[in-house]
């Protein structure tokens, strides 16, 4: 974009929202040399619920980013595959299929420190500008496009203020500002999941696996950070959430110890604060784009975290949205008809992950249907490979045969 075009905005790009996507959007289109301008209501470092588990594909985007060092400075820990519990106390484990002749791993991180760590590196970049503390209330909408954010910064005395830009990134979350509005619907699925997450303390037999457990109504899943740190999240029904109505870490600790397989283990256990909950978590936007807007990250919408595949696909989202912002910004061109490649890429990034997911949904609701098909996977790692190949992005969905989603089903 020109200087003369430059002049009547605050910024090339507006972010709304500094977590994953917001962060990582705002560090690649800085390093492109565009003037950003990005906003967050929270004041960082915050805490989020999360299930904190990036994919192996994810971590290859932070590793490109210069990150990975910085994470293990800050606690991260490493996983090589998935342990899976089924309601019977059959188990089933899988590393990783190698990805680019190197084994392949996940990164868990609590969020506290890794949003902080990527708006930190974004905001050392000389033309990208953050505000923390500032509440977007709604969109500039002129001439049928997003012209950029109205809002205002935390505290009483604050004015409202009007920040203007060619093209507005959302990345928002689950609740955007921008759902439900401008012609952008968001679509909350019939079945609806809460989540719950935590961290423990203390917790006995931590090996570098993620570990699911799956029980009737609910799955928990089990993360490992650094030293002794552990992330324990409960996935359940909206009906099952009754069991955490009180003071919610109590309750929260009260379900775990209760819970086969899990119970023995944190017996000694301490619940680190916050514990929080979210949800519900499933949901649809159509369109993800307008004149002048892209929603990335939840805000485009989000199906259920069973794959851990949450944070790594907004990742996946902002790396394809770059090339389609760039080219807006060089040409002046923020239609409707400019941004529809995004709508198109996004799809292809989300397709075989939200496959495997509604297998893993449909293979979860029944708990006969659950031990059946982690007794095949503890039979057949090379399936389980297969499976997890999906979410490492070293194999397709349409690679799983009818007889292996059969055999998930059969046992």
């Amino acid at each position: 974009m020109s200087g003369s075009g430059r002049s009547r905005w605050d910024a090339d790009v507006i972010v709304v929202g500094g977590g994953v996507a917001g962060s990582s959007a705002a560090l690649l289109l800085g390093r492109e040399g565009f003037r950003v301008l990005l906003v967050d209501r929270a004041t960082f470092p915050r805490h989020k619920t999360c299930g904190e588990g990036i994919m192996p594909e994810g971590v290859a985007i932070l590793e490109s980013l210069g990150l990975m060092d910085d994470m293990l400075a800050a606690g991260a820990g490493l996983a090589r595959g998935l342990r899976f519990r089924s309601h019977d106390g059959t188990w089933a484990q899988a590393d990783f299929p190698p990805a680019g002749g190197k084994a392949a791993c996940s990164v868990v991180i609590r969020r506290y420190e890794l949003d902080h760590l990527l708006l930190q590196r974004a905001a050392a970049l000389p033309n990208v500008t953050v505000r923390e503390g500032f509440t977007v209330s709604e969109a500039v909408y002129e001439d049928g496009a997003i012209r950029g954010v109205t809002g205002r910064a935390t505290g009483r005395l604050s004015s409202p203020e009007t920040l203007r830009a060619p093209l507005t990134l959302a990345a928002d979350g689950m609740h955007s500002k921008f759902h439900n509005r401008y012609g952008i619907e968001k679509t909350v699925l019939k079945r609806q999941r809460w989540g719950i997450a935590g961290h423990l303390r203390g917790v006995d037999g931590i090996e570098p696996y993620i570990e699911v457990f799956f029980q009737e109504g609910n799955e928990i899943y089990a993360a490992p950070l650094a030293g002794d740190l552990v992330l324990v999240a409960i996935l359940v029904e909206k009906e099952g959430m009754g069991a955490f109505q009180g003071h919610l870490a109590e309750a929260y600790h009260r379900f775990l110890r209760a819970a086969p397989g899990l119970a023995e283990r944190i017996r000694d256990s301490e619940v680190l604060p916050p514990v929080a909950a979210r949800g519900p978590l499933g949901f649809r936007v159509d369109p993800i784009h307008r004149p002048g807007l892209l929603l990335v990250g939840d805000s485009a919408g989000f199906l259920d975290p069973i794959t851990g595949e949450g944070m790594t696909l907004a990742l996946k989202s902002v790396q394809a949205a770059v090339p389609i912002v760039r080219r807006a910004l060089e040409t002046g061109d923020a239609s409707d008809a400019a941004l529809a490649p995004y709508a198109a890429e996004r799809a292809r990034i989300t397709h075989d992950v939200y496959k495997l997911t509604q297998l893993m949904l449909d293979v979860s609701r029944y708990p006969a249907l659950a031990n059946r098909a982690v007794a095949r996977l503890s039979r057949d790692t090379a399936l389980f490979q297969k499976l997890l190949g999906i979410v490492t992005g070293t194999s397709r969905y349409r690679d799983l045969t009818l007889r292996d989603r059969l055999a998930l089903g059969l046992g």
